[in-house]
């Protein structure tokens, strides 16, 4: 009889338990955290102040997402800054849209007195329709305000808060670079310790296997992960045509990816990690080729890496006039920085031209 019982009351319980975790893991799975697919369609809920429909969350932009009011003090102390990251690098592939829940006839002479302060795309949610702060706001469970939310060219969500928290721009830059996916990163990060491990007991054909299988998972994020795979080889292995041919393996990889491109043809011109023996600019040569083959004319930060590398090969005159170029592309607030290279280029070509005579 008891065991009858207790058959009958885990039929009758087990269901209910069994819903209950079907129902915990639904909302679980509506919860909008970092790492997840930012709700791509919802952009369409507004009505704009200023600027135009944005692009698809999916694509070529990296977009921010900012939740804000008129009436928010912290939100009027963090617009300058939001908008001097907007200005500094849309050219980079970053656009932003700041959001409030107010009527439009508030929020459009606010924008309008703001100016220049305020020149990134501006909308409100359409009147009786909750669908932004629902599937951004509710779905990550922020309650206050200004709350910013970073979405890579990849739909994914990168950083949700303050956006005058330090690690806010940190992420922003990263992202930009298509070089931060932290749900990836801590995936691989076991195997990345492994390929470490295997290193440092000179284990290298493990090594090599070990970072193969860590960077097949997204190879132009973990770009960085691929540079220490080739400097294993370099330097802890000895094997110089070994990472002389990685390089090129990896240059191949991420052919289709500017950005990796980039970081590999600055890192083996330029490294400070690197001594000059270690260096391949031959590689260098290769990844910074690609970059400008995918780079517009007016691509900044893309023409001051070719510039590096010229000038790391000793090609003084092509460093300066791309470094030049880059000069004058540049927004404002990156033109000083790239005025300085230029200098430096400009007094070495000069010194080598004088020693020449």
């Amino acid at each position: 009889m008891r065991t009858t019982l207790r058959a009958f009351v885990l039929a009758a319980v087990l269901p209910l338990a069994l819903a209950a975790t079907a129902r915990a893991q639904d909302e679980e799975s509506k919860k909008l955290k970092v790492g997840r697919m930012a709700p791509a369609d919802s952009l369409s809920h507004v009505d704009y102040v200023q600027g135009t429909q944005l692009d698809p969350l999916v694509g070529n932009k990296v977009t921010v997402v900012e939740f804000w009011a008129t009436w928010c003090g912290p939100c009027k102390v963090s617009i300058p800054h939001l908008n001097q990251l907007y200005v500094d690098l849309a050219p980079r592939g970053l656009q932003v849209i700041g959001i409030s829940d107010e009527p439009i006839s508030k929020v459009k002479p606010f924008v309008k007195d703001k100016g220049s302060q305020m020149t990134y795309a501006v909308a409100c949610q359409k009147q009786d329709d909750e669908t932004m702060k629902e599937k951004w706001m509710a779905a990550a469970g922020q309650n206050g305000i200004p709350c910013a939310f970073i979405v890579s060219r990849a739909g994914k969500v990168c950083f949700i808060g303050h956006p005058m928290d330090p690690q806010f721009e940190r992420v922003l830059k990263l992202t930009l670079s298509n070089r931060y996916d932290p749900e990836l990163t801590s995936r691989v990060e076991p195997t990345v310790a492994a390929a470490r491990k295997a290193a440092k007991i000179r284990n290298y054909k493990e090594a090599e296997r070990l970072y193969d299988e860590a960077l097949k998972e997204g190879p132009s994020v973990l770009v960085d992960i691929g540079l220490e795979a080739w400097k294993m080889r370099a330097e802890q292995a000895n094997n110089a045509a070994a990472a002389k041919e990685y390089a090129k393996k990896l240059i191949d990889t991420v052919s289709k990816d500017k950005f990796a491109l980039m970081a590999i043809a600055e890192y083996l011109a330029t490294s400070p990690d690197l001594t000059n023996n270690l260096r391949d600019l031959d590689a260098a040569q290769l990844a910074a080729d690609k970059v400008k083959a995918a780079a517009s004319s007016d691509d900044a930060d893309a023409l001051a890496v070719v510039a590096a590398v010229a000038a790391a090969r000793g090609d003084l005159n092509a460093a300066y006039e791309m470094q030049y170029d880059a000069w004058m592309a540049a927004p404002p607030s990156a033109k000083p920085a790239l005025k300085r290279a230029l200098d430096t280029y400009n007094d070495a070509r000069k010194k080598a031209g004088a020693s020449a005579k």
